[in-house]
């Protein structure tokens, strides 16, 4: 990695960060995408970042252009192998860091399960790593496992990203309760700084599901909620954050609105605990540094294929609507364009009703034809 990622960090221990989760047990809900973002986003802002990379897949290390294959990463802090600050990476951006992900965290679990305390491991890593930087964003892996509660047992706050499907709002309410589990015995200090609806799209229904959940939980609701579009997948094929990739799409505008809303979030928490926390730049300055970014990395890496593309957008696809056939997805589709235009599908069955009186009306015809035909035989 370049200079660039070297910012702020080891200056002296002159701050406490901030630790934020991005957790749901549900997959397939935009957590890493909704992890890096934040993390560039709030770099873009102006604070030092370390995004700590909990799923053993690696996403969020690839997607910063960080190869984790032949470095050490968090599984080496976890087992005592390492210590943290000699498994930070700096990235190509500005102010952002990261502990990446290595292909052994997979078997973590039963390791963590042989240590005392496991569950407090990373509050142990973090409190003897001393990290100097403004924010922790902590990518969790689905599920209720080992990692996420050391992840929420370290956390000041939880961030939930949620789709609206009825399949991701069931996640969201299995969600719920964990993190309550975790408040109640290992870290009474958590709370839930916002639930974020990712993949978002216009439909009806979905407008519905939306609205149910704000509802139920009120303001803990992000205001942004981060459209459904295909600059993700391109960025995700070419490795980078969409918010570098295309600043000006719909989806990184988004992540950039929420990246303020997370801060304006933090900063009211601090101004209640008397503590006077600088919110950094303004959007517009924010937005300029990540075309900046844009500009100096977007074009060494490459525009991805349209297979590549396609195959992404496929992939998002089954997320959303499960293993259904494309018939499947397009009676789906029908179902959600009526659900949302209901004046449509009354003219939709007036015209069927209408044809059918034609039809039968022409068969009865033919019929009474055939029989005088038979009459005069």
């Amino acid at each position: 990695m370049g200079p660039e990622g070297r910012g702020r960090l080891g200056r002296g221990m002159q701050m406490k960060p901030y630790i934020v989760a991005v957790f749901n047990q549900k997959g397939g809900i935009s957590k890493t995408t909704t992890s890096t973002n934040l993390a560039v986003c709030l770099a873009a802002c102006g604070k030092s970042v370390v995004l700590v990379d909990l799923d053993s897949q690696g996403d969020s290390t690839k997607s910063l252009n960080v190869d984790p294959d032949p470095g050490r990463g968090i599984y080496d802090v976890f087992v005592g192998a390492a210590e943290l600050a000699e498994v930070i990476v700096p990235t190509i951006f500005h102010n952002l860091f990261i502990v990446p992900s290595t292909y052994s965290l997979a078997g973590i679990e039963l390791k963590l399960s042989e240590l005392k305390d496991s569950q407090r491991t990373l509050v142990n890593v973090f409190r003897k790593g001393e990290i100097d930087c403004d924010y922790i964003v902590i990518d969790c892996p689905p599920a209720l496992g080992i990692l996420p509660i050391n992840a929420l047992a370290a956390a000041h706050a939880v961030i939930i990203p949620v789709t609206a499907t009825p399949y991701a709002n069931d996640g969201l309410m299995r969600t719920l309760p964990s993190i309550k589990y975790v408040q109640e015995g290992l870290n009474k200090a958590l709370v839930l700084q916002g639930v974020l609806f990712t993949i978002s799209d216009r439909h009806r229904t979905t407008q519905r599901i939306n609205e149910a959940v704000r509802a139920r939980l009120g303001p803990a609701v992000y205001h942004v909620e981060i459209p459904r579009d295909t600059a993700v997948i391109e960025a995700a094929s070419a490795g980078l954050p969409v918010c570098v990739y295309a600043p000006r799409s719909p989806a990184a505008a988004a992540h950039l609105a929420f990246a303020m809303e997370f801060i304006e979030r933090h900063c009211q928490a601090a101004a209640k605990a008397g503590i006077d926390f600088d919110p950094g730049v303004s959007r517009e300055q924010a937005l300029h540094v990540l075309m900046e970014w844009q500009e100096r990395h977007a074009r060494t890496v490459g525009r991805p294929t349209g297979d590549r593309i396609a195959q992404g957008t496929s992939r998002l696809d089954r997320l959303l609507y499960g293993d259904r056939t494309r018939m499947e997805r397009l009676h789906l589709g029908l179902v959600h364009f009526f659900i949302d235009n209901r004046l449509w599908l009354v003219a939709f069955l007036v015209a069927t009703v209408g044809v059918f009186a034609l039809l039968l009306g022409a068969g009865l015809s033919g019929v009474r034809k055939a029989l005088s035909f038979v009459d005069l035989g």
